[in-house]
């Protein structure tokens, strides 16, 4: 077991006395059997005597800490006099710069095909609607047959069905056949758009809009084996898995680039779950990377409501200005928040804050001891901590040596809640 060396010294210094204490007693008892010997029981009085005596002085002194010559050298306590003050309300966050995942897609194709061009790098800037790849696909150009065949049909039908009309109207055709030729109408309205929307799911325009093919003529219906792969939004791509002449099958899951705004990536910081009710978001936030040359502005979009069962941590997500592109995803970073602050109040050194039976208390000079006096903490930072009760401006208080009067009080047995009440 590892000890504080001063904690030993103190340890050695009350066990000394104790043992002195045991000494003295065996003595006493030793006199007593000596005396019974003589046929002499003034020993019993003597005995009942000393022990009021020591009931008495254990009465005056409960609770209080007393230090020996030496060990008032050894400690070196230091009393001062509480001061209302204020507590610096920032709070320096660590946290990791992260992709925007509302700014990020990963894309793949919708469609079997072989890869046939390729005109983007990774790293590469790219626009929303970007050309990323193209792939011959013969299932595309099954669909836009397939396409081109329904709409040709709804235009036989809608022809019908208007011949229908006007036969109609003049009593030139029955009832039944007129609705005959409405219901092929309907049916092959149906149809082209049931063709166009699976194109449309592909992400290709029914008419092939961008595609420019010189060997088709003007009016001719498109059929096309070209898939395109286009970015979705604009970006950076980040992320490039796909090579020339790749066979994608139909039940791809795979993405082939992934492409992130890397002007607007999110910073992740983890709060203690103490400092999470301070933050709120739409908070300001200052961020300085791990060599403290720049900083970098941003604001709280997200305090979860959970903390981490690992590191008993909340998170804090922080949407960050990154124009300059010197924040890089998997960087760790700082995050300067600026909470509200908090009520002046008295406000002590961390150090003379001690945890006693479950109970906070400060030292306070009693007499010619020291006593555990109950407080109530409010918020810290740094090595400074707010007194919320229990200690008021001028009183005194032991802000060095607190922690060793707590090993004496603890080693030397004393109830630390004595004279207190409870």
């Amino acid at each position: 077991m590892k000890f504080y060396p001063i904690v030993l010294s103190l340890m050695l210094l009350f066990g000394g006395e104790a043992m002195l204490a045991a000494a003295d007693h065996d003595h006493t008892a030793h006199a007593d059997e000596n005396a019974k010997h003589d046929g002499h029981d003034h020993s019993a009085h003597a005995g009942e005597k000393a022990h009021a005596d020591a009931d008495s002085h254990e009465g005056e002194e409960e609770g209080l800490v007393h230090l020996s010559e030496a060990q008032r050298k050894l400690i070196r306590i230091r009393v001062s006099k509480a001061v209302a003050g204020e507590i610096d309300s920032t709070l320096r966050l660590p946290g990791e710069v992260r992709l925007n995942l509302e700014e990020t897609a990963k894309v793949m194709p919708r469609i079997p095909g072989f890869v046939n061009r390729i005109p983007v790098k990774e790293g590469e800037r790219v626009e929303k609607g970007a050309l990323l790849a193209t792939l011959t696909s013969h299932k595309l150009g099954e669909y836009y047959s397939n396409y081109n065949s329904a709409k040709e049909q709804e235009e036989l039908a809608r022809s019908e069905f208007e011949m229908a009309e006007k036969l109609i109207g003049g009593n030139a055709t029955s009832r039944k056949e007129y609705l005959q030729y409405k219901r092929e109408y309907a049916e092959a309205v149906i149809a082209r758009r049931h063709a166009e929307e699976l194109l449309r799911s592909l992400l290709q325009g029914p008419g092939h809009d961008g595609h420019a093919h010189a060997e088709l003529k003007s009016g001719d219906p498109v059929i096309c084996t070209t898939y395109e792969i286009r970015s979705p939004l604009a970006g950076t791509v980040i992320a490039k898995n796909i090579t020339l002449g790749e066979n994608f099958v139909e039940d791809n899951t795979t993405p082939v680039f992934t492409v992130s705004n890397l002007a607007e990536p999110w910073l992740e910081l983890r709060a203690a779950a103490a400092d999470l009710p301070r933050l709120k978001t739409g908070m300001a936030v200052e961020i300085s990377d791990a060599a403290g040359g720049h900083e970098y502005h941003g604001k709280i979009i997200y305090v979860a409501p959970l903390i981490d069962e690992t590191t008993r941590t909340g998170l804090v997500r922080v949407e960050v200005d990154n124009r300059d592109g010197g924040l890089r995803p998997g960087q760790f970073v700082t995050g300067l928040i600026r909470t509200a602050a908090a009520a002046k109040s008295v406000v002590v050194p961390r150090e003379a804050v001690q945890l006693i039976a479950g109970e906070t208390v400060v030292f306070v000079p009693k007499g010619d001891g020291f006593a555990a006096q109950p407080v109530v903490t409010g918020q810290g930072a740094g090595q400074e901590i707010q007194i919320v009760s229990g200690l008021k401006p001028g009183e005194s208080f032991v802000s060095g040596g607190a922690f060793e009067l707590k090993s004496i009080l603890l080693t030397s047995g004393m109830d630390a809640h004595a004279g207190h009440g409870h």
